[in-house]
Order: C-alpha cells, then sequence, then structure tokens
C-alpha cells in the first residue's frame, strides 16, 4: 500500500471526486440564454428621468446582476421601493431570490454571489413547464418573474451608464 498525498476530496451526486480548489466561472446554459432572449427587454421596467432625477447613477454603477449576493440584491429593491421606482411586489420577488434556504425557510448563505439573470430565467422555465401540467399558481409569477428579469436588465444597462435618456427634442421639434 502507497501512503501520498491524498488531496481534497468532495463529493459530487454520490461520487467522490478530488477538489482541485480551482472555481471555473460557469457559462450560461444555452436553456438559460433562450430564455432570456425569450424574455426580451423592456426599457420601460425603470423610470431612467426619474433616476437621474433622484441622482442614483453612483448608487448604481457597477451593478452586475450575473455576480450579485442575496443580501445585496435584497437591499438594491428595497432601496429601489423605498424611492417608488418598482412595485412592492417586484421588491419582494427580488428579495426572495436565490436558492440555498435551510428547512426553516431561511436563507443558508446571504453574502454568496450567484446569477439573478439565471436564477429567475430557470425559475421561469420551470413555471413553464409546470403550467403545462395545471400549477395555476406559478402560471400567475410569469409576468412578476419577467419584471424582475427586465428591472435587472435594467439596472446593469443605467449602472453601465448606457441608458437611453428620455428627451423631449421631439416635442420641441413639432411646436
Amino acid at each position: 500500500m502507497t501512503i501520498g498525498y491524498t488531496g481534497a476530496w468532495e463529493s459530487k451526486a454520490g461520487v467522490m471526486v478530488r477538489d482541485t480548489g480551482a472555481k471555473k466561472q460557469v457559462s450560461q446554459s444555452v436553456k438559460v440564454q433562450q430564455m432570456l432572449t425569450l424574455v426580451g427587454n423592456d426599457p420601460n421596467a425603470l423610470n431612467v428621468a426619474e433616476m437621474d432625477k433622484q441622482g442614483l447613477r453612483k448608487q448604481i454603477k457597477g451593478f452586475d446582476p450575473a455576480n450579485v449576493s442575496v443580501k445585496q440584491l435584497g437591499n438594491l429593491s428595497e432601496f429601489l421601493r423605498g424611492r417608488g421606482l418598482i412595485s412592492e411586489i417586484t421588491s419582494i420577488t427580488l428579495l426572495n431570490a436565490g436558492d440555498k434556504f435551510d428547512r426553516f425557510g431561511v436563507q443558508k448563505d446571504p453574502e454568496a454571489k450567484f446569477n439573478a439573470l439565471e436564477y429567475f430565467a430557470t425559475q421561469l422555465d420551470a413555471i413553464q413547464t409546470n403550467s403545462l401540467n395545471g400549477n395555476y399558481y406559478g402560471k400567475s409569477l410569469i409576468p412578476e418573474f419577467k419584471k424582475a428579469i427586465y428591472v435587472l436588465q435594467n439596472l446593469k444597462t443605467y449602472g453601465e451608464g448606457n441608458a437611453a435618456v428620455p428627451s423631449d427634442q421631439g416635442l420641441k421639434a413639432k411646436a
């Protein structure tokens, strides 16, 4: 019997595999990309002019929905709801994002980063699949999950500084 370096091992799907410590960035699955393409984009989900009026660009700068913690997303949703930019239902939807809960419904690691867009796209796909089987409650959540995706996309665009600011040039030209 040889004694040597055993390394760190972890269980994956009931099989022991060596943990090399390297955490690779996992790209979005094809299914998630298809779902996000199906959902599309709604530039009117957030009132960008009101956000500029309130001077929120500094607070939103650098927001990345693909790398956000549950706690950050919850704080951001409360912040936006407090400013009147999103509804209470959308705020609660964003606040409850994440899939790591203990048996009492409390989030296990609120500081862990996750891809919020992927989370909502996956949930939306699961709801649409289950609605075919008669899950009518899930079917009623579809518009809210789509709105959450729109809000996240718009926050990212606004944080990058690429948000289209509505102008009144068209009205002045016609007057």
